[in-house]
């Protein structure tokens, strides 16, 4: 039976994320989450008009559904509030306020490099990115990507191959079958460590979802590894929440000037980017 605390504690994440930044620290007068829904009438007057209206309109329906969707497939859910919570997500200007997870939440909190790149990644690119994760995991680095299919599946497998920590930021609800045909790596990835996302947990992806995806990824990680990236790539987003962060941003070398596809790392490069030519500079500068 799902415990009325957690349906609380997630009621309160959920109705954070629809309030105004001024609402949210006002709110913060009411520590217990039960005190606040009872006193919901009394702290919408702490509230602009209309975050008072969500406030008033938000009751424990969709709380008490999605924590035992989340007890049935053994998903679970982390709030800003929580010991659970990564630290290195706070220094995000927008830190999700909910974490729903899948796997082990600890890994969230272990030295971890983000890979990322293009979907639409070539044979070499694939076995490049593939293998830097490999060594990466093998001395014990976290491997942190987008569950995206190209480069960030490369990352994922080639963690795994080494039988290491990878973590999968999602841009959608952990339940939703995107990209299609992925219940087993994600299954794969849950044993060797998480799939995380700040969606619930069937939402259905969109496009304004990935770049905010995007953030969590390159703030759960020491470095960011960019292998591939064409002029309007994803993962040049990622990049910069990372150079924002003072993180420092790895490339590696352009294997084709000529055909568009490394455009994006040829501009990460302009922007500050190191350029490495193997996994064991990124250890060296960053893990040692």
């Amino acid at each position: 039976m799902t415990d009325e605390r957690d349906v609380f504690r997630l009621w309160r994440a959920m109705l954070s994320r629809r309030l105004g930044k001024n609402s949210r620290e006002a709110l913060e007068v009411y520590e217990n989450d039960c005190d606040l829904y009872a006193e919901r009438v009394n702290a919408a007057q702490l509230l602009t008009e209309k975050d008072a209206q969500k406030l008033l309109a938000c009751d424990l329906t969709e709380a008490r559904i999605t924590a035992e969707i989340c007890e049935r497939t053994k998903i679970s859910f982390i709030t800003k509030g929580s010991e659970a919570y990564p630290a290195s997500l706070r220094s995000l200007k927008e830190p999700p306020e909910l974490l729903f997870c899948l796997g082990d939440p600890s890994v969230l909190a272990r030295p971890a490099c983000a890979v990322i790149g293009s979907r639409n990644a070539d044979d070499y690119s694939f076995r490049l990115t593939r293998r830097f994760a490999y060594e990466l995991a093998r001395a014990d680095i976290s491997v942190v990507s987008g569950f995206a299919l190209g480069i960030d599946r490369a990352a994922h497998f080639g963690a795994l191959d080494a039988k290491g920590t990878t973590v999968a930021v999602l841009g959608c609800g952990i339940l939703c079958d995107y990209p299609r045909g992925s219940a087993q790596i994600r299954d794969a990835i849950t044993e060797r460590g998480a799939v995380i996302t700040e969606y619930l947990p069937y939402q259905r992806p969109e496009a304004s979802f990935f770049p905010m995806r995007n953030r969590i990824t390159a703030a759960l990680s020491r470095c960011v590894l960019c292998t591939l990236a064409g002029r309007s790539s994803g993962s040049l987003n990622t990049a910069n929440h990372a150079f924002s962060l003072g993180l420092p941003v790895y490339v590696t070398p352009p294997h084709d000037l000529l055909d568009g596809s490394s455009d994006g790392i040829v501009t990460l490069l302009r922007d500050g980017a190191v350029q490495v030519c193997s996994p064991q500079e990124i250890i060296r500068e960053v893990f040692l």
